[in-house]
């Protein structure tokens, strides 16, 4: 977070002293950098002023960025500016629609789930993976077919019970 200015610094010599064209790479870090150290706005007007064609991948990683800072009106620019693109990712569909919920605005969740169904998006399930003793196990929301998934499950519900026990209290917010 400390090395915006440092980051300015290398992508402006680039092209100034090393006669560099900064790509859509180099664009992605700077937004990147911006977005980690929570200057937003100064993100979107460095997107905005892009002189590459940076298709979406900028404005996907402002998105993310306004996810984790809960900006709901910037994230929601920042989601509207992919579907004017033509986004077919499902994520930026999902967390505009997160967006709308948490502002309340209902009409637009419906509105961003119309166009997911017509451009054929589809949310794809959660996954995620351990290894373990060098064998790979993975997970997919739903799948009930691992050979341990009754022991996995008991073992979640201890460590579930354990944090709750603690004081744990999981998040209830969408975005």
């Amino acid at each position: 977070m400390g090395f915006v200015e440092r980051g300015w610094i290398y992508f402006k010599m680039m092209s100034n002293e090393c006669g560099i064209a900064p790509r859509v790479e180099h664009y992605a870090c700077m937004v990147d950098v911006l977005s980690r150290a929570g200057k937003l706005d100064e993100a979107k007007d460095f997107i905005e002023s892009a002189t590459i064609d940076h298709a979406m991948c900028l404005w996907r990683i402002l998105l993310s960025a306004c996810r984790n800072y809960r900006n709901y009106e910037l994230g929601a620019y920042a989601g509207e500016k992919l579907m004017e693109l033509g986004s077919l990712e499902s994520q930026a569909y999902v967390l505009l629609s997160s967006i709308y919920t948490s502002l309340g605005r209902r009409e637009d969740v419906e509105r961003v789930r119309r166009m997911m169904k017509f451009r054929g998006v589809s949310k794809k399930p959660g996954c995620s993976w351990i290894e373990l003793k060098s064998q790979v196990h993975v997970f997919v929301v739903g799948d009930m077919m691992h050979p341990q998934i009754e022991n996995i499950g008991v073992e979640i519900q201890r460590l579930f019970k354990h944090m709750k026990d603690e004081g744990y209290q999981p998040s209830t917010t969408t975005f």
